[in-house]
């Protein structure tokens, strides 16, 4: 015998169907659309190596009208009962906002120490072999720099990481700049980080910048270059973008910040021919990441100023200092036996959230050796 479907079973498997049609109607338009994005040898390619339903689902979430609402409702409710925000930042003090990265301290920590100290000495063995000079220049943490806006205190080993990664440079002979130090002491004079970036503010590239100077004086050229505050503007902050909840819970969270916007002139602003021409040589090379990349910081115009000298720059947004360097020992300028000296901004952090790359510039340097 078979079971009697009764009115309240019927009813369920009407709407079961009529939630099935809509959803396929709803669908249709975006078959047809992520379509339009591909041209067949694409698709036949993605379709062959498995990546083509895996680029449909994610067009297809992107698109859902009920995703941006439903993340909204569970991001509202995961701030009100946990006073948290979404995966990749953490909520601090007074409407600080941290990177989560900053937080992740490795179990194998001396492991990962040593796997990044052996990278770049094989990146200074080299630049060393193309008769260029490796100074490195570590980049503290925010978190550490003002660990005191932070809602939870972070692990007492991440706060000497920053020692250890240069104790551990330097036994390996390798050329380092402590800003630690000098973060320290006057993070109170300037916001030498801003409230909702990662990064740092024109005020600590410039610190950054003038330590190095400071330390390196046999760098310091006879061009004379000043900076200047040209304007100011209002910046959102990256970590904003990992705040899902409704901006009405906490509106102080979403407050931009104030940023200086400054511009670095050489002094002298007569041409010569060598200039002109391109023929000026320019022995710095400095190699960097975002925090260099980014024309907000200006740390390019504050280490002219500093160095009192011109420079040449390689620098990635996004991608970490490894990516950087990986471009300039492929590139044509390792041949350039102008550039004596490579400066190799390097933000802390990479040490806890990054498995340095080797196959790209480990090629090209067994040519080599």
């Amino acid at each position: 015998m078979f079971p009697v479907m009764n009115s309240a079973h019927k009813f369920n498997g009407i709407a079961f169907i009529l939630m099935l049609a809509a959803l396929l109607l709803y669908s249709l338009p975006k078959v047809v659309g992520f379509a339009k994005t591909q041209s067949p040898a694409e698709a036949a390619e993605l379709f062959m190596s498995g990546q083509l339903l895996r680029q449909f689902e994610d067009y297809y979430d992107k698109g859902f009208f009920l995703r941006d609402p439903s993340i909204e409702l569970w991001a509202s409710a995961q701030y009100l009962l946990f006073r948290e925000g979404s995966s990749g930042v953490m909520l601090g003090r007074e409407g600080w906002l941290f990177t989560n990265e900053e937080y992740r301290l490795p179990n194998a920590y001396q492991q990962a120490l040593d796997s990044n100290v052996a990278k770049i000495a094989a990146v200074e063995k080299t630049l060393k072999a193309h008769n260029k000079r490796l100074i490195v220049l570590p980049l503290p943490m925010k978190l550490d720099v003002y660990a005191e806006y932070a809602s939870r205190t972070p692990n007492s080993r991440s706060q000497q990481l920053y020692g250890d990664f240069i104790a551990q440079l330097r036994s390996s002979r390798i050329e380092a700049t402590p800003l630690r130090d000098a973060f320290l002491a006057q993070k109170d004079q300037q916001p030498l980080f801003l409230k909702t970036d990662t990064h740092w503010t024109p005020f600590g590239a410039r610190l950054a910048a003038q330590e190095l100077a400071r330390q390196h004086p046999e760098l310091i050229g006879s061009a004379t270059y000043s900076s200047r505050q040209v304007a100011e503007k209002s910046l959102d902050g990256d970590l904003v973008n990992y705040l899902q909840f409704n901006r009405e819970l906490a509106p102080e969270r979403f407050t931009p910040s104030p940023l200086a916007v400054f511009e670095t002139l050489k002094d002298n602003q007569e041409v010569s021919d060598a200039a002109l021409f391109g023929d000026s040589e320019q022995p710095i090379m400095l190699v960097g990441s975002s925090y260099t990349k980014i024309d907000d910081w200006n740390f390019q115009g504050f280490l002219k100023e500093s160095l009192q000298t011109d420079l040449q720059t390689t620098a990635v947004e996004a991608r970490g200092p490894y990516y950087a360097m990986e471009q300039f020992l492929q590139g044509k300028q390792l041949q350039d036996p102008s550039i004596t000296t490579v400066i190799w901004e390097f933000p802390l952090r990479t040490l806890l959230s990054e498995e340095p790359t080797t196959t790209g510039w480990q090629v090209a340097a067994n040519q080599f050796f």
